[in-house]
């Protein structure tokens, strides 16, 4: 069995997990509760509006995190994608084309995010999100002819999210949910995308000091997106100059032969611009798209210093592969 392959059986089976296992956890004494020294000397000055319930979670013996952060973070991805449906038009409104197959796409991107999260509950954490960077789309053909090609882009993000956190002794589970649209220079219209991810871990002291603690995780990450995709791009920024070569004689293959009139107009119109036209043509296209792998695992950490500072990463694999770091900075409010 394929990495991949156990990937896919591995995380539904993970997700499953973190959603029924936090639910029996969530009354539990943590093994790194609070003293009733410490427990007593931060309720006699607690003065703090949020989490709500926040008092009754240190008269239990939690102590929450500072209920806002400041975050800012470098997030690097990169996903297989499946296209269908094609459409192209030059200078033109796209019309649907059948005689092209794609042997594969991927998108590569990095951004900088920056994110602001309020704990409103003990239990719960809303947060918005937004964000800037670039990427690029590489596309390879299989039909009618093989070729490859990339598209650079920038982009940008915007979203809102709730997390839900429960724990055992030393041991948590955590779901998070959030909606995000995503912006780029070659898309007529923002793609809304819905993330889930499930982690379970457990909390750590490290070096036996009691104002640096540490996290460490597994997780898994579900991601679906828009299918329907109208955009528009110059043919010089992703056709290089003697492109035409591809298509010496073409009209005199079986796969022009078997095209209809419109699609036949369509290509002969392509490869004039290819002979001399690239500076001038936009193309005009929809298509239908998928990520190949929806599902892929995760595996991160946090490390805190006292209660206002933290830095967090996390890695994921199988499928969609991504690295992110962030840090971060809490307050009372």
């Amino acid at each position: 069995m394929t990495p991949r392959a156990i990937g896919r059986l591995l995380c539904p089976l993970l997700a499953a997990v973190a959603f029924v296992l936090p639910a029996s956890l969530a009354a539990q004494e943590p093994d790194m509760a609070l003293s009733k020294e410490q427990r007593d000397s931060l309720l006699k000055d607690y003065d703090q509006i949020f989490p709500i319930w926040g008092r009754k979670a240190l008269e239990r013996g939690f102590q929450t995190p500072l209920p806002l952060g400041f975050n800012v973070a470098l997030y690097s991805m990169k996903q297989d994608i499946e296209i269908s449906n094609l459409g192209l038009g030059f200078n033109q409104p796209p019309q649907p084309v059948s005689f092209i197959t794609f042997e594969g796409a991927n998108a590569q991107l990095t951004l900088i995010n920056a994110r602001m999260d309020l704990w409103l509950f003990p239990f719960l954490n809303v947060y918005g999100i937004v964000g800037t960077g670039s990427g690029h789309t590489t596309v390879k053909l299989a039909e009618p002819v093989e070729f490859e090609t990339t598209a650079n882009f920038d982009g940008a993000s915007a979203g809102l999210g709730i997390t839900g956190v429960y724990g055992l002794r030393n041991y948590f589970g955590v779901v998070d949910f959030n909606h995000q649209w995503g912006f780029s220079s070659l898309l007529e219209n923002p793609v809304p995308a819905n993330i889930l991810s499930m982690r379970l871990g457990r909390r750590l002291r490290l070096g036996g000091r009691k104002n640096v603690r540490a996290t460490l995780w597994v997780g898994t990450m579900y991601q679906a997106l828009q299918s329907e995709t109208n955009g528009s791009i110059k043919l010089s920024d992703v056709l290089p100059t003697g492109t035409d070569s591809l298509f010496n004689g073409y009209q005199n293959t079986p796969w022009y032969m078997g095209l209809g009139p419109v699609e036949k107009a369509l290509v002969d119109d392509f490869v004039q611009r290819l002979s001399g036209s690239l500076d001038t043509t936009v193309v005009n296209y929809s298509l239908n798209k998928t990520v190949a792998d929806p599902w892929n695992m995760l595996l991160g950490g946090t490390i805190d210093v006292g209660r206002h500072w933290g830095v967090r990463w996390e890695a994921g694999f199988i499928g969609r592969k991504s690295l992110m770091v962030m840090g971060n900075y809490r307050i009372a409010f």
